[in-house]
């Protein structure tokens, strides 16, 4: 059984991720995470690099990294690290604490067993993943045209 903070929980009970769980599930479902933190600078994944963990943040904020330029900045209830860790390959970005950074995380490729065991959580993930995914493309667009 993983260890938390004693706010982990209710921490969890107020992100959107998470908040189709009853509290039953999302006690039983923090016994699967882990917990870090992070000093600010620390590089947490390294693009290219291969990993197969999953982060979500709890406190702090991160910069998202894709060959040395900053594309985006991560703060409380956003998560990285799910194309490597769903996937099983390299991660395609850096991450850099920029602060303190409190993180759950599921380590050694445990997020596709976590995301059948809490299909809930596969949709509301999907639907941030597919969110993010539109910024990149417009973000893109507008630099180009």
């Amino acid at each position: 059984m993983t260890v938390l903070r004693d706010d982990t929980i209710a921490r969890l009970r107020r992100s959107p991720l998470f908040q189709s769980l009853d509290d039953e599930r999302l006690a039983a479902m923090c016994d699967r995470f882990s917990e870090g933190v992070f000093r600010p600078g620390h590089l947490v994944l390294e693009q290219g690099r291969p990993g197969l963990e999953f982060f979500l943040i709890l406190e702090g904020t991160a910069e998202v990294l894709v060959d040395g330029r900053v594309i985006a900045t991560l703060g409380a209830d956003d998560f990285f690290g799910e194309v490597a860790a769903l996937r099983e390959g390299t991660h395609t970005a850096s991450v850099r604490a920029t602060s303190q950074l409190r993180c759950l995380y599921l380590p050694n490729g445990k997020l596709h067993g976590f995301l059948l065991e809490y299909p809930e959580l596969s949709v509301t993930l999907l639907h941030r993943v597919v969110r993010r995914l539109r910024t990149v493309v417009t973000s893109a667009e507008t630099s180009t045209g």
